[in-house]
């Protein structure tokens, strides 16, 4: 009797695991609100922010925001807004000299934006991509300031990522660090 309730307990734990991992295969779709929003299964991820110039008076400076979309995201990274948090000296963005790139830095293939700013507030910009970034893939977004700010020291800048659909909520995920010199 022993023998038999083993092999019947090999089997049962047999086949909750296949079970489980057929799940596990099965591909990911996007998630749907009740209220037809759609939102990311799966985080897209911060992986760099860069500062092409990050003295005080370097009037060409570039901050540059890098965001991979992982395969699992379930949805596509349809636009991007840039935060200032509080700090002494608010940037103000020029949102006609934005661009976006496809890979870990602005000298990948050039996406083409849709819209750049928004309704933008000084300390905040949007980027909107034309087409979609598709999940598994990274992205560049370079931002530029009319100045960098005149004080030094490090400034935060939080990202919010959107997926596409109409007025889909948007996700934090994350601040990047920008330096600029004391000179």
């Amino acid at each position: 009797m022993s023998r038999i309730s083993l092999v019947s307990s090999i089997l049962a734990i047999s086949g909750i695991l296949i079970g489980v991992n057929s799940l596990s295969l099965q591909p990911i779709q996007a998630f749907e609100l009740a209220n037809g929003k759609r939102v990311f299964e799966g985080a897209p991820r911060l992986t760099r922010t860069a500062n092409s110039f990050s003295s005080r008076s370097s009037p060409g400076a570039t901050y540059q925001f890098t965001i991979e979309v992982p395969e699992h995201a379930g949805e596509a990274l349809k636009a991007v807004q840039i935060t200032q948090q509080e700090s002494a000296d608010t940037v103000v963005f020029k949102n006609d000299e934005h661009r976006a790139a496809e890979g870990e830095n602005i000298a990948g293939a050039a996406i083409p934006l849709v819209a750049i700013g928004g309704e933008s507030q000084p300390g905040e910009t949007t980027v909107v991509f034309d087409t979609p970034i598709e999940p598994g893939n990274t992205v560049t977004v370079a931002v530029k300031p009319q100045r960098n700010p005149s004080t030094g020291g490090y400034y935060l800048f939080g990202v919010t990522v959107y997926p596409t659909g109409n007025n889909s909520p948007g996700m934090y995920i994350g601040s990047g660090r920008v330096y600029i010199s004391q000179d």
